[in-house]
Parts: structure tokens; C-alpha cells; sequence
């Protein structure tokens, strides 16, 4: 008799469910085969954990216990992990408090019981597929424009010097077989991405396989045009895979399939790409290393770039963490600690040069007229020089960037006559508008008669239209407050009419990029498509056109409202503003011509925006890291954060505060000194999708065991475990954001 053990993803539950085999799927039952089984009134797809053979009579040990075992209904032949990928879901498992059922929901591709029928099929396909081309063994390309190694096409240019001792240094690790991760901080426009290509030819040739993590779906289409271009064979041959969240369902199964069977050598994808079951990792790329999206932000709670090093470590791989601002934990761990291997780049390829940076006062800008400063800045955005110089690098062929990270036309609306705001009925935030239907006349006027809008928040997606009177006091007086992308187009719009938007010749061409655009694939590659093919003269953006996008022709970067990005709530929010001015600035200037970057912001002062202007990365870093040590935040100490959530307010304040006395005399008992608590107190944001936010911060100088020991000893206490098990709270550790 059989018995297998399963883990049943999406069941929540912590423990492995236990199942008979029945005689003819005995030969199939082995640990990471897709299972498909009955669960109360349902039949659902797990996965074998553990299969125990030879096991007696088991029924006769479960029926002492009133458990009657049932019988699996279907085995996969394909695999989708195997005993060492166990222990690295065990390691998820203990190091982010997630139960198994948990990390498997996150880690391992989703199987409805439907589609369980289809699993041979694919497994088919997948090995069909290489039955023809025989991917894994490759042979690299024999042409006179080979590379180095073999399978990287000529480059585009000679690898600078800096270029070459990076690559050599890295690349000492592959040939070598022994772990190193290694913090490549490159100025941008540096030419990491062709270090990262030399370093993958060398790791191909080995026959070793080798993964490249991005932060953003569009990056990754810009890298999965240049790897097209440069690994033509590894392609061809079928041994390249994409991995993110536009993937179907079946090309992800059948890839995943391929992996397994070492059929992919090269793959690249958005942070879940690193579950991928590589059997034999030489290199691990992870790009823009410093950007948050890394970070998951429900399910398992994982860190793609910090998981990324721990895998390298565990296979003797080589990683390499690439970025223009590295993290300051990155930073600290390479220069401080010396746990990875420093590289600097400080110039950009072909001998050009880091942009001019121009801090824009708007104290002064908008200082000459009679009317209040803020107020004319709401109206006009940006002041007469910017809009000049605009105009100019628009006249002399060139591109202009502006950045704004706000969606929407204005950050909230209220009642100038009472004062009424605007907040979500499920969140404690404000509703952000949305201009839509706004469009121009045909005598080149505007035409606002056709303009209407409706209210977003931003955190649950609830919407309403905008009222024409106030609710509150019956007054036409709703007025729009702050500034977002959308009014930002219609300010540029306005400077350009009427030539903005018309096909004839002498029209300038402006277009937006932001989330709401980008959530459709086909729109947002479509944008920056034609940016690349000059289709675009001013492109209007928020963050996400500031990440690693290469665009030769911007001349002109403005950076339309720095403070926006300053003072929030948040330890991190200095770095964080730090990177994407220098990122954004990063945009201009990568072709032949020298490019200029204006940051408006009414805090000229401010030592961040200071540092940018002097592209002084160092000098910044010296700073933060002083201000960090002093308030004992990351990298010098460890965060654990508890994030309670109820829809009743006072049960989740008791809540809280039993969990925060609990905790408090564990530390005490168990002389946890070096634990520092803040809270419980309310999120900054209190309430999203109808659920009240408390959060327990605990914050852990070394040794950071005791942070994790603290958060066993609650889950196991018999006062307070109940809250863990209600799923009602949520261990983050190592928290991006604490908002």
C-alpha cells in the first residue's frame, strides 16, 4: 500500500493532505508530480509532497482516529520540482512565516482541476519539441561574427575597458563553478546590459543555464527584442522561455515542463521567474536590482532579488545585481559587510556624458506674478523657461520626457464652498479624478462641453461619477486640487495647439504612458514602440517610463513635480526618491547628443535633489546610510512587520493590542534586547477595500534570529495563535513599504 502526502495550494491550509495511490498509479507517484483529488465535495489539483511506500495497513492506523482515506484520481507524468527544490520551499516556508500550501500557491505554476486532463498533452508537446531540435545541446554558431564564446552575435560596439574588467571579473566566477553575487553599479547608460550578455554567452558555452530577472513586463520586451537579436540560435532552437503574468497559462505549463527536463538555457522574466526549476544555474541576473516591484506584495511576501542570491549560493551559481542606484542594503552588503563583490562604472559608453541638471525653483518661477505660488502652479504645471525649453528641443528633432508619477488628472476634488472631500467608501483615502471625454473644437479651441470624469481610488478600484453638486452643501463649487498625468497632457496639448495630435506635417506628437494605459499589453508595447522609431515627440510618463527604457533621442528630461516624491511616511522614501530622479535623468542624453534635465520642486534645498543635481550617487548613499544608523532602519538592523486587518475597528484595536502585549513579554522573558517595537498603531493609509489596518512593527539590530524566534512564539501561544490562524494577519518580512 501507497500513501502520497499533498499539498493542495489554494486550500490555506498549513498541513499536507494524506491520500491512498491506487495499484495502477502506483508507478506514477513520485515528490513534485501534479495530483489530482478529492477534497470534502470537490475535486481539486495539489501536488505529491512525500510518498510513502510500503506503508502497511495505513487505514487500520487512520480509522483509529475516525479518518477515512481517499483515493487519488490522476497523476501527471510530468514533474514540477524535486527533492532540492523541497528544501528550497521548506526555506520559503520557515523564512516568511507562509505555510506550505501557501509558497506552493506562489512558486509553482496554477492548475485548475479542469485543466488537469491537458497536463500529458503538454508534457507531450514539451518533449516533443526537443526531440527535433535537441535545444540542450546546442552547438554555438559558426560564423565569422561569432563572439568570444560562441553564441552571442557581434556587439555593437567595442566593450570599453571598464566594460571588460567587470565581464572578467564575473566571469571567473562561471567558469570557476563557485558562488559569488556581485553588486554591479553602473552610471546609466553604462552598458550593463552587453556585460550581462558576454557574461551569458560564457555561462551558455559552459552548458549551464542562466536566468535574467526584470522588474517590469515592458522591460522585459525590450530585453526579449534584444536576445531575439543577439542569442539568435539559443532561440531558435527552442531553449529560451518567457516568464510573467501576460504568459498563457499553457505556454507557462509547457516551459515549466522544459526546465524540468533541462531543455531551457536562457530564460527571462518578471520577479516569479526565479521559481523556475533550473537544474543546473551558472548565472543569475538580476536587473534594475534595486526597483520594488521585486518585492511580492500578497500571498508569500518574497524578495526576488534577495531569493536570487540565496539561489546562486545554494547552486554554486554566479548573481549579479545590476543597477544605477543600487538598494542601500545592496550598497551596504558589497562596500560595508563585503558579502558581495563591488564593481563601479562611473562613465557611459562611446564617451558620452551624464546629462546637465537644471533645479527648476518654483518659488522663484512663480514668484513674479500676483497670485499665490501654489495656485498658479496647480493651473500651469510648469513655468514659462520650461515650457521654452520644451519647445526648443522639440524644434531641433529631439525627444522630450516629462515624468510625473500621479495617475489621473488631479490628486483630489472638494468643495470650495464647504469643504467636503471625497473619500472612498472602502478605504480611508482619497478619490483621485479621472478626466475623460475632454476633446478640442474644430476651430482649435477647447472644447470642454464634452468633458466628464468619475472618481478612482487607487488601492481597491471602487469608482463613482462625479457629482455636478456637492452632496454636503448643494453648490456647483466641486473643484479638482493637485495635479496628475492627464492634466499635465492637456497642459502640453494646450502648448502645442493646434499642431498637437494632427497627422499633417509640421504636428507634434504626444502621448501618455501610466498603468491604467499599460494594463493593456498591446497599448503599452505600442507606445513604446514608436517612441523607439521617433513616432513620439513628447512622451508623458509616470514611473514606469522611467525604468531602463532606451531612448537615444530624449534631449530633454523634466521632472515636473519632485516633491510630490518627498516626506512620505515612510523610511524608505528618500531612496526611493533618490532612484527615480537619477533613473528618469538617466533617460536623455544616450545618444550622440548631451541631454538636460529640469527638476521642478519647491524644496531646492533638500539635500536628496541636491545629490541628484550632482549625480552623486556616493554622496547621497554616505548620507542616507548616517540617517539610517541613527534611527536604526535597514541595512542596519532587520524588520519584521505584523499587518492586521478587520472590518470592525475596536476588535482589531483589542487585537492588536493583545498581540502587543503578548509580544512584549516574550522579548522580556526571553531577553530579546536587541528587539525594538513600534506600535501597534493604525496603517498611514487605515483603511483599503473595507478592511481597518493596524501593523506591529519589530525592528532587530543583530543577531536577527530573535526577530523570527519572537514571531514563532506568537504563532504558538495559545492566547494570541488564533489571530494568526483567522488569516487576518499578515507576517511581512523585510517589508518594501510600511504604508
Amino acid at each position: 500500500m501507497t500513501i502520497a502526502d499533498i499539498v493542495i495550494p489554494r486550500s490555506g491550509a498549513g498541513i499536507k493532505f494524506s491520500y491512498l495511490v491506487p495499484e495502477y498509479l502506483e508507478s506514477l507517484a513520485e515528490t513534485g508530480k501534479a495530483a489530482l483529488v478529492p477534497l470534502k465535495n470537490r475535486t481539486v489539483c495539489g501536488f505529491i509532497y512525500d510518498v510513502k511506500k510500503d506503508a502497511g495497513n495505513p487505514e487500520a492506523s487512520f480509522s483509529s482516529k475516525n479518518i477515512k482515506l481517499k483515493s487519488i484520481k490522476g497523476i501527471s507524468r510530468a514533474r514540477f520540482f524535486d527533492e532540492k527544490h523541497k528544501d528550497i520551499y521548506n526555506f520559503l516556508s520557515r523564512y516568511y512565516h507562509e505555510n506550505i500550501s501557501g509558497v506552493l500557491d506562489t512558486v509553482l505554476p496554477s492548475i485548475d482541476a479542469k485543466r488537469f486532463g491537458l497536463l500529458d498533452k503538454y508534457y507531450e508537446e514539451a518533449a516533443a519539441a526537443f526531440t527535433a531540435s535537441d535545444a540542450g545541446s546546442a552547438a554555438a554558431p559558426e560564423n565569422d561574427k561569432a563572439s568570444k564564446y560562441g553564441f552571442l552575435s557581434e556587439a555593437p560596439y567595442e566593450l570599453t575597458e571598464d566594460q571588460s574588467a567587470a565581464a572578467g571579473i564575473i566571469s571567473n566566477a562561471v567558469r570557476s563553478g563557485n558562488y559569488g553575487t556581485f553588486l554591479l553599479h553602473g552610471v546609466t547608460a553604462s552598458g550593463k546590459t552587453e556585460i550581462y550578455f558576454n557574461i551569458l554567452d560564457l555561462a551558455l558555452t559552459l552548458n549551464k543555464q542562466a536566468v535574467i530577472l526584470v522588474p517590469e513586463i515592458f522591460i522585459t520586451n525590450q530585453f526579449i527584442h534584444l536576445i531575439k537579436k543577439r542569442f539568435k540560435g539559443i532561440v531558435e532552437s527552442g531553449g529560451f522561455a518567457v516568464f510573467h503574468s501576460k504568459v498563457s497559462i499553457k505556454e507557462k505549463l509547457v516551459n515549466w515542463m522544459k526546465i524540468m527536463d533541462g531543455n531551457i538555457r536562457l530564460a527571462i522574466g518578471a520577479r516569479s521567474a526565479i521559481f523556475a526549476p533550473f537544474k543546473n544555474p551558472g548565472i543569475i541576473i538580476v536587473d534594475e536590482e534595486h526597483d520594488g516591484s521585486y518585492k511580492q506584495q500578497s500571498g508569500l511576501l518574497y524578495n526576488a532579488r534577495d531569493f536570487a542570491v540565496m539561489l546562486a549560493k545554494k547552486n554554486s551559481a554566479a548573481c549579479v545585481l545590476g543597477s544605477a542606484t543600487p538598494s542601500l542594503e545592496s550598497y551596504y552588503n558589497a562596500t560595508v559587510l563585503k558579502k558581495y563583490e563591488y564593481i563601479h562604472i562611473k562613465n557611459r559608453v562611446k564617451g558620452k556624458t551624464l546629462p546637465e541638471i537644471k533645479i527648476m525653483d518654483l518659488k522663484k518661477e512663480f514668484g513674479s506674478r500676483n497670485v499665490p505660488i501654489k495656485k498658479e502652479f496647480q493651473e500651469r504645471l510648469m513655468p514659462d523657461e520650461t515650457y521654452q525649453m520644451i519647445k526648443k528641443t522639440v524644434d531641433e528633432k529631439r525627444q522630450v520626457l516629462l515624468f510625473l508619477n500621479r495617475r489621473g488628472f488631479s490628486t483630489f476634488i472638494i468643495c470650495s464652498s464647504c469643504g467636503r472631500p471625497f473619500i472612498c467608501k472602502n478605504c480611508s483615502i482619497s478619490l483621485v479624478y479621472h478626466k475623460t471625454g475632454a476633446g478640442r473644437g474644430k476651430d482649435g479651441g477647447r472644447e470642454e462641453s464634452g468633458a466628464s470624469g468619475y472618481l478612482e481610488c487607487h488601492y481597491c478600484g471602487y469608482k463613482e461619477d462625479v457629482p455636478k453638486l456637492c452632496p454636503e452643501c448643494g453648490n456647483d463649487s466641486i473643484e479638482p486640487f493637485g495635479a496628475g498625468i492627464q492634466k499635465l497632457e492637456d497642459a502640453v496639448r494646450g502648448l502645442f495647439y493646434p499642431a498637437a495630435g494632427n497627422s499633417g506635417s509640421g504636428g507634434v506628437n504626444i502621448a501618455r504612458i501610466d498603468s491604467d494605459i499599460a494594463r493593456s499589453k498591446k497599448r503599452g508595447a505600442e507606445i513604446f514602440k514608436k517612441m523607439r522609431k521617433k513616432e513620439i515627440d513628447v512622451l508623458i510618463g509616470t514611473q514606469i517610463a522611467a525604468k531602463g527604457h532606451d531612448f537615444p533621442d530624449i534631449g530633454l528630461v523634466v521632472v515636473v513635480s519632485a516633491d510630490g516624491m518627498l516626506n512620505l511616511p515612510d523610511f524608505r522614501s528618500a531612496e526611493r526618491a533618490f532612484q527615480s530622479l537619477t533613473q528618469v535623468s538617466g533617460r536623455a542624453g544616450r545618444g550622440e547628443t548631451p541631454g538636460v534635465i529640469a527638476i521642478q520642486t519647491f524644496m531646492e534645498g533638500n539635500y536628496l535633489i541636491r545629490y541628484a543635481a550632482n549625480h552623486d550617487t556616493l554622496g547621497f548613499y554616505a548620507r542616507e546610510l548616517e540617517i539610517r544608523d541613527e534611527y536604526g532602519y535597514p541595512p542596519y538592523s532587520r524588520i519584521i512587520a505584523l499587518k492586521l486587518t478587520d472590518k470592525d475597528a475596536e476588535r482589531l484595536k483589542k487585537t492588536a493590542s493583545d498581540i502587543g502585549r503578548a509580544a512584549g513579554m516574550f522579548i522580556e522573558s526571553a531577553g530579546f534586547n536587541n528587539i525594538n517595537v513600534l506600535g501597534p498603531a493604525p496603517c498611514p493609509i487605515e483603511k483599503i477595500k473595507n478592511d481597518y489596518r493596524y501593523q506591529i512593527i519589530f525592528k532587530a539590530r543583530p543577531p536577527y534570529s530573535s526577530l523570527h524566534k519572537l514571531i514563532n512564539m506568537l504563532k504558538t501561544d495559545a492566547d494570541v495563535s488564533k489571530y494568526f490562524t483567522s488569516q487576518k494577519i499578515t507576517v511581512d518580512v523585510d517589508p518594501d513599504v510600511l504604508i
